[in-house]
Parts: C-alpha cells; sequence; structure tokens
C-alpha cells in the first residue's frame, strides 16, 4: 500500500522545472530540466512511499503538472 503526502509546491516562471543537488547549484553542471507543458504556475509537489512486505518499498517524488485544485 502507498502513502502519499503533500510536501509543498513549485513556483515555475519559465516553464520548465530544474531538479539540482543542492551543493551543485551554484556550478549548475548537474541537473534535470522537465518543462511544464503547461508555462507558468504553481504545481503541487508529493512524496509518495510504498510499503512492500519486509520493508522494501519505493518511494517516489510527484510533481503534478497541471493546474492545481482549490
Amino acid at each position: 500500500m502507498s502513502e502519499r503526502e503533500l510536501v509543498g509546491t513549485v513556483q515555475v516562471d519559465s516553464g520548465e522545472i530544474a531538479i539540482v543537488d543542492p551543493s551543485l547549484i551554484l556550478q549548475m553542471e548537474d541537473f534535470l530540466k522537465v518543462s511544464t507543458g503547461f508555462g507558468e504556475g504553481t504545481f503541487p509537489v508529493y512524496f509518495e512511499k510504498d510499503d512492500a512486505e519486509g520493508g522494501y518499498g519505493k518511494s517516489r517524488i510527484i510533481i503534478e503538472l497541471g493546474p492545481m485544485k482549490k
């Protein structure tokens, strides 16, 4: 069974989200850019954890790219 928790939001002005290690932020060498497909906006960020038998599950960070529900 998986648990999903809203951990915050990300504000986007450029239409792209960059995923980067904070220690590399000044160098900006290794990062992943993802287009939102919607341009600018505020997008919810979730942390999801799957609890599998024996304690071996997968965790993921989910950024929902689409209009935020109010």
